[in-house]
């Protein structure tokens, strides 16, 4: 499972990769893109890109741009896949919550009818 910091991280890294093959991203962008939800240095970003791609999200390589760092980032099967993931994901938490609701109250009514009988 990813963290909250990766999943933010590879959803903007899905939006920007999805459907061009590889992309030129440069860790400030990636601060800019989740700076509303998290503060991230270019130390965390660099430690999130690698361990997407060590899980097969993405393929990175780390390359220089005038002086500054910039990521060549390739989506994997597992990172082109990640929205469905996480919407399969959604879809079976969901059906765990409305399940154990559901057996809750089927045991309440059997507890209640078993106490009106035996009672």
């Amino acid at each position: 499972m990813l963290s909250k910091k990766e999943k933010c991280v590879m959803t903007y890294l899905y939006d920007v990769c999805n459907g061009k093959g590889t992309e030129l991203i440069s860790p400030s962008q990636i601060m800019e893109a989740v700076m509303n939800k998290y503060e991230m240095n270019e130390i965390e970003i660099d430690q999130i890109i690698n361990a997407l791609a060590l899980d097969e999200y993405i393929d990175v390589v780390n390359s220089d741009n005038k002086g500054k760092l910039v990521y060549c980032i390739t989506l994997k099967a597992k990172g082109e896949a990640y929205l469905r993931e996480t919407s399969n994901h959604k879809k079976t938490a969901a059906w765990l919550i409305t399940r154990t609701i559901a057996l809750a109250i089927l045991s309440f009514v059997v507890g209640i009818i078993l106490k009106a009988i035996f009672t």
